[in-house]
């Protein structure tokens, strides 16, 4: 059984309820995280009918949390709120990643800024090795808003965990809402360790720096828990 297949499998055990629920809780983390009220995280629906999208929090505290479901064809199904205007952004990635089960977009601040220097975020620590070989850097400063955009930015993302949008933010991707919630957590930090060490100098990881992480994350996979 393949990697996707498994992803499948899991996510058709999922109940409704349990979706909504998870993307709730990844919501909070990213919010907290993150402070971009305006990023969202979505997931496929059961049987891939659709996807179900949480803002990480609502503007307008009065009002009840963004969560919506939408098909393929970009029409709501169920939920408060419009759909996304990027909703393409998941559709599209969906379409051509069958081993994507959910994904985030945000503004990440640091991310934004090494995308307009064209700095990619990379293996640069011990929890970065997501990011080995340098996150895809779509180079269009824009939303993302119809199929042909949302296909070119799959395309940029390719078989990536995640990928920076110049001058606008990041998409992350994962088989489960943990895993492209923790890609998120991980780019931003990784982005702002980049940036710091940049003022002191650092200039990358050199091809020596990737072999003495290989060897010492393979040493620690190979330790029991």
């Amino acid at each position: 059984m393949s990697k996707s297949d498994r992803a499948v499998g899991q996510q058709n055990k999922k109940s409704i309820k349990d979706i909504e629920q998870e993307l709730t809780i990844a919501a909070q983390i990213l919010d907290w995280e993150i402070g971009d009220i305006w990023g969202h995280v979505g997931c496929r629906l059961p049987g891939d009918k659709g996807i179900a999208v949480r803002m990480f929090r609502r503007a307008e505290q009065s009002k009840q949390d963004w969560m919506v479901h939408f098909d393929y064809n970009l029409k709501k199904l169920t939920g408060v709120g419009t759909i996304p205007r990027e909703s393409v952004i998941y559709t599209e990635i969906f379409k051509a990643r069958p081993d994507v089960h959910a994904a985030v977009h945000c503004h990440a601040a640091m991310c934004v800024a090494l995308s307009l220097a064209d700095k990619p975020v990379d293996w640069v620590h011990m929890q970065s090795s997501r990011f080995k070989g340098g996150t895809p850097i779509f180079p269009r400063p824009i939303y993302i808003l119809d199929e042909s955009e949302g296909a070119d930015l799959a395309k940029c993302l390719g078989d990536a965990s995640a990928v920076m949008i110049k001058g606008h933010g990041i998409v992350t991707v994962g088989e489960t809402i943990d895993e492209a919630c923790m890609n998120a957590l991980y780019m931003e930090r990784t982005a702002k360790i980049m940036a710091i060490a940049g003022l002191h100098g650092y200039q990358g990881p050199t091809a020596d720096a990737i072999d003495t992480l290989t060897e010492s994350r393979k040493k620690l996979f190979r330790r029991p828990r």
